[in-house]
């Protein structure tokens, strides 16, 4: 009796319970949540492909591309006794757990227990942090996670989680083709919170920008789960795609799969798009805060002096003379604040050594310390908001004339802001583009032909004051269409243009700056296919509310003599809204053999 008991209750788990199971799994493999877990995205012609090449993030051997398959070995690992390899996997568990596909305890793992408590989640911030010119791997901003500690006191205390590229200490000027190319890989690190803010607020001085997050406690523990699986896995780095931005809104969807956040972005992941997108999801976005960099706080103080502090300032940190000269207590209270934070900003950069950091440092605390009354200067407020900027992407529709011929000109711009561009949001005096393509239409020759394409371009210029005195520079990477008059050929020359300089502020709308260039091309059609250039550069800068205009006059001289011009331009626009402007530049090239003069006017569509 027993064995046909045992015998029909076979059958009955063999015919029914069995194809439940696996239809159960089959489900699944296909949810949102078990996709988002493995960082699965479909395929252009079917299929699936997760973004992590790690080999050991996946439990099946063809895991990687088969989400069933990477399911059905997870739930198998939950059923033996290999703790060892379930404690790599906290956030599939969980999963497995809620959809009841395992009944098994997760094991005792103290390397994954003594994470979580080292980081002790009480809340997930995403950061944007401005720019970094100066560095290739930060030429758009930089996005990371903070995870704000329970603990009591100041979120200094939580932990950044950061993804990128594994590329050296000096990556070099070939980072962003090599980037394009997926050269690199990249993963995960886990910083203390105040190591961050050091490094971009004080060592590189860049603003950061907060953007809190609202997440149950359920999906913070799910969360910081599944971060513990990604933190020893590797993917290949796409400088445009798969960057510091994607992953973290891969792992943003783990989380929370219905935010389908990397799914807003097919073409390009720039991360202060990422930024905008986060922002403009109100049940997740709980508010903005804003870090600035020491260099904003000393600028905005010292523009908030009135003329007679501005000169006891500078009397103390050029001068180490500490005299009031008839400033209030409050008035001298800001006035050696200020000066504090500049001494501090100087040994930071290595622009002073430690022994009179500390001299000048201890006179300006003796100083302020025999002062009763509070500085009446309040904290650097937020503005110059980068989440309400231009958009990054740039199409331009534009007619023209060149030497009497007329011709129709269509740009398209990968990203990201020129100088030009409405400026609300960006670095000043800053322009990175990147991947600009132009393609002309000549109505005499009726030729369509490519004009230029701008690899990249990167110019800075700020300007020196009584405090600061940065360097202005400029790197142009571009093939352009030209034309030898000595042979009377066209062709394309591929340039690379360097050059540094300085800038000064003639007023509050206007910078002017000056900067010498070093030039060298390749193009078949020039006399032994190269050539070498060196040229000076004086132009100016002015915004004045919707309109801004560039203008500069440059003298070339060149291994080849056609290429030895002197060249003026000019570029002006105006903003009709925060993603549409007008725009029109004028060029004059004396060149040997013939002169060209072109004008442009046009419209721009930012998207």
């Amino acid at each position: 009796m027993t064995r046909i008991y045992r015998f029909f209750r076979s059958v009955f788990l063999f015919f029914f319970l069995f194809p439940a199971v696996c239809a159960a799994k089959n489900d699944i493999s296909r949810t949102d949540e078990w996709l988002a877990l493995g960082h699965y995205q479909k395929k252009p012609f079917g299929g699936y492909e997760s973004t992590i090449d790690t080999p050991n993030f996946f439990l099946s051997a063809n895991g990687k591309f088969n989400p069933q398959n990477e399911l059905e070995a997870t739930i198998a690992l939950f059923q033996n006794n290999d703790y060892k390899k379930q404690c790599l996997f906290p956030a599939r568990y969980k999963l497995l757990k809620k959809r009841g596909l395992t009944e098994a305890p997760f094991p005792k793992c103290k390397e994954y227990e003594q994470f979580y408590n080292d980081l002790r989640p009480n809340g997930i911030t995403l950061l944007f942090t401005d720019a970094n010119m100066n560095n290739p791997s930060s030429l758009f901003g930089h996005t990371m996670i903070r995870i704000d500690t329970a603990r009591k006191g100041t979120q200094l205390l939580g932990h950044g989680i950061t993804y990128g590229a594994f590329m050296g200490d000096n990556p070099g000027p070939l980072y962003p083709l090599l980037g394009l190319a997926g050269a690199y890989y990249g993963g995960f690190t886990v910083k203390p919170y105040y190591e961050v803010v050091n490094n971009y607020n004080n060592i590189e001085n860049r603003d950061v920008w907060e953007v809190n997050l609202d997440f149950s406690r359920e999906e913070l523990d799910y969360f910081i789960a599944h971060m513990w699986e990604v933190g020893q896995a590797q993917s290949r780095y796409y400088f445009l795609t798969r960057n510091c931005s994607y992953l973290l809104l891969e792992n943003l969807d783990a989380v929370r799969p219905s935010l389908k956040l990397a799914e807003k972005f097919p073409l390009q992941v720039i991360p202060l798009d990422t930024m905008k997108a986060l922002q403009n999801i109100p049940e997740i976005n709980k508010g903005i805060n804003y870090r600035p960099s020491r260099q904003s706080k000393i600028r905005y103080r010292y523009k908030m002096m009135n003329e007679a502090q501005k000169q006891a300032y500078l009397r103390a940190i050029k001068k180490r003379n500490y005299s009031a000269g008839g400033l209030t207590d409050a008035e001298m209270a800001d006035v050696l604040e200020t000066a504090y934070q500049y001494v501090q900003y100087q040994y930071v950069a290595g622009k002073t050594d430690l022994q009179e950091y500390r001299k000048d440092s201890f006179g300006l605390l003796k100083e302020r310390n025999k002062l009763q009354e509070k500085g009446s200067i309040e904290d650097l407020k937020w503005n110059n908001v980068p989440m309400q900027g231009h958009d990054s992407m740039r199409a331009a529709a534009a007619a023209g004339w060149r030497n009497g011929e007329a011709f129709q000109q269509f740009s398209l711009r990968s990203a990201y802001h020129s100088w030009t561009d409405d400026g609300y949001g960006f670095v000043k005096g800053a322009e990175i583009n990147f991947l600009e393509a132009s393609l002309r239409h000549y109505d005499k020759s009726d030729k369509l032909v490519l004009h230029n394409l701008d690899i990249l371009s990167l110019r800075s210029i700020a300007p020196i004051d009584e405090m600061f005195a940065p360097t202005s520079f400029q790197v142009l990477w571009n093939i352009g269409r030209d034309y030898n008059p000595q042979s009377g050929k066209e062709g394309y020359v591929t340039a690379l243009k360097t050059g540094g300089g300085a800038t000064v502020r003639l007023t509050d709308e206007i910078m002017a700056y000056a900067m010498i260039n070093g030039a060298a091309g390749y193009g078949g059609f020039i006399d032994k296919n190269v050539y070498g250039a060196a040229s000076g550069e004086a132009g100016i800068l002015a915004v004045y509310d919707k309109w801004r205009l560039w203008a500069k006059a440059e003298k070339i001289y060149a291994s080849v003599k056609w290429k030895s011009q002197m060249v003026y331009y000019a570029e002006g626009t105006y903003s009709l809204s925060r993603n549409w402007a007008l725009a029109g530049s004028y060029k004059y090239e004396q060149n040997y053999g013939r002169d060209v003069e072109e004008s442009l006017l046009g419209v721009r569509r930012y998207f």
